[in-house]
């Protein structure tokens, strides 16, 4: 997968998600046009996400397709959120067989077999759009309640997963 336009030196953290994937072992090119993930072989690993509380619920759908234990650590301020995100993306990521749990400061994540379910995504578009990604390589479908909130920030989300091969419905669109 390329990503075009990541901008490194603008002052936006989360590009620190990077390096995060780095850490995982993904294998990532970055050039002057984009940055470039292949695939590899994850592997669990202890994150510190204090500056970049926006990137754990994406991080922890990765984490439970990483082998061994990862943990999302010194983040806090993610119960602060649209969402307490640390105790929902738990909560939900259990609902489809993540064998995961809280930290007072983030979440342990086990390598796991992730099935498909109905699961809710709390009106937080970041909770939305990381439960929709794990069900891309869930082993059934997965039904993410409350999906419009990705409108708010990325109202493209649907039709860009589309491109990629999802197969997204969206009641009542």
């Amino acid at each position: 997968m390329e990503i075009l336009g990541l901008d490194f030196s603008d002052s936006q953290g989360d590009k620190a998600v990077v390096d995060y994937l780095r850490q995982m072992g993904a294998r990532i090119e970055v050039g002057s046009a984009g940055v470039r993930v292949r695939g590899g072989s994850l592997r669990g690993a202890e994150l510190d996400l204090n500056a970049t509380p926006d990137a754990l619920p994406s991080l922890a759908v990765v984490a439970a397709f990483a082998e061994g234990t990862t943990r999302l650590v010194n983040v806090p301020q993610a119960r602060l959120k649209e969402t307490d995100r640390i105790a929902v993306m738990a909560a939900e990521l259990a609902k489809l067989g993540v064998n995961c749990s809280e930290l007072p400061d983030g979440l342990v994540v086990e390598r796991s077999a992730v099935r498909g379910g109905v699961v809710s995504g709390h009106h937080d578009h970041r909770v939305v759009m990381a439960l929709v990604t794990a069900g891309l390589a869930a082993q059934e479908p997965v039904t993410v309640d409350t999906a419009e909130a990705v409108s708010v920030t990325f109202p493209q989300f649907v039709s860009l997963m589309c491109s990629l091969g999802a197969k997204i419905e969206m009641p009542n669109r």
